[in-house]
């Protein structure tokens, strides 16, 4: 049995990179939202602790780790009734045929934690649904200014977010 400690350095000297959004900054609270690719749940916390270790500012941020991730196995499909038509090529049978060559997705798991701020992992992992995004690990840190933000930090949060998947292509 390899000791933990092993592991960690192990895991460490694997190249992850992280992309980063831009830093929101909204009556003194500040936003960034980071991701990385993933191959499984067992990577979350020691990519979460790879995080707080490589940036010390995220260590003192009030809300450091709101995340959400999703992870999947890629099938190809080929649904010949899907795209087999009447003869007459309409709108949608146009549309089912170019999705056709999207993948489908088999043990698929996910999941989110709001690090402190209701509601907001689950709203980062209806953007990862949503878009249909797979073997990513999505991260917004929040570094609080002083005055409430009301139902506007949420937009921060998927926007930061959205800003984050676009930069590392996954949107």
């Amino acid at each position: 049995m390899i000791p933990v400690g092993r592991i960690r350095c192990l895991y460490s000297t694997m190249v992850k990179s992280w992309v980063e959004s831009e830093i929101l900054v909204d009556r003194k609270s500040k936003f960034q939202a980071r991701c990385c690719t993933m191959k499984n749940s067992d990577e979350v916390p020691l990519l979460l602790q790879d995080l707080v270790d490589g940036n010390k500012s995220i260590a003192k941020a009030s809300h450091p780790h709101m995340y959400a991730w999703r992870t999947g196995e890629a099938v190809a499909s080929v649904d010949s009734d899907k795209t087999k038509g009447s003869g007459k090529k309409s709108k949608k049978n146009k549309d089912i045929s170019s999705n056709s060559s999207q993948p489908s997705w088999k043990n698929v798991q996910q999941g989110c934690q709001d690090g402190g701020e209701s509601g907001a992992g689950q709203r980062l992992l209806t953007l990862l649904e949503r878009a249909q995004v797979f073997n990513v690990l999505v991260v917004v840190t929040r570094w609080y200014g002083g005055t409430p933000l009301g139902s506007a930090r949420f937009r921060h949060i998927t926007s930061t977010a959205s800003e984050c998947l676009k930069k590392s292509g996954f949107l």
